[in-house]
């Protein structure tokens, strides 16, 4: 049975969660609303949110391995550098990272399947940071006179950054390093009237091929 740790950890990572679907969702009613902000400031405001989302991946993960003794160092408990705490629990424990699923219901039960969309692995997460970190500086001189340098006009990329995110996120499962405990998490829950849910299970997981 999980611990009364175990469900501690559940509920923060819920709320981190719950901060990254508002903030993920928070970039398409921007980009979809016609603001008669310039398009540079709304960009801006976008990457914000990206390099944010990235930071609560990488803080959601190093919460829910908390069983692993090496997150509790004063180093990784004060690192906020997504890249870095992924680099860092990668090497703690390979299968770290979100796994994402696709919820198939059947008569009386319900599994998490296999996903087979596009979603913001790892390496790609580690790539959106910088780029989101390049996006909010000016730069020096040279840079910002490159014609090259010149942020696109529209919010296309941006938008294809933000929906691997909520593929990543929408149905997803966590493991700890031993394998028995787990967090699967719902993004948009109908049992929690749209909220995150996020519910905490021993092995055997059963997964079904999509």
């Amino acid at each position: 049975m999980p611990t009364q740790t175990d469900l501690h950890v559940a509920n923060i990572y819920t709320s981190i969660m719950e901060e990254a679907k508002f903030r993920a969702l928070s970039i398409n009613t921007l980009t979809n609303s016609g603001c008669a902000l310039p398009v540079p400031l709304q960009r801006e405001y976008c990457f914000l949110q990206l390099r944010m989302l990235c930071e609560l991946i990488a803080l959601g993960c190093l919460v829910a391995h908390g069983d692993i003794k090496e997150t509790k160092s004063a180093s990784l408990q004060r690192a906020y550098h997504a890249g870095e705490i992924v680099k860092r629990l990668e090497k703690l424990h390979p299968n770290f990272y979100p796994s994402p699923r696709k919820l198939v219901f059947n008569p009386g039960h319900v599994h998490l399947g296999d996903y087979d969309r596009e979603f913001l692995t790892k390496s790609e997460l580690i790539t959106l940071y910088g780029k989101c970190g390049d996006a909010l500086h000016k730069g020096s001189v040279r840079q910002l006179l490159d014609p090259k340098n010149q942020p696109p006009a529209d919010f296309r990329d941006i938008q294809e950054w933000g929906q691997k995110i909520l593929n990543l996120l929408s149905v997803h499962l966590i493991s700890r390093r031993e394998g028995r405990f787990h967090l699967i998490v719902v993004l948009e829950a109908t049992q929690t009237g749209g909220n995150v849910l996020v519910s905490v299970a021993e092995s055997p997981i059963q997964t079904s091929a999509s």
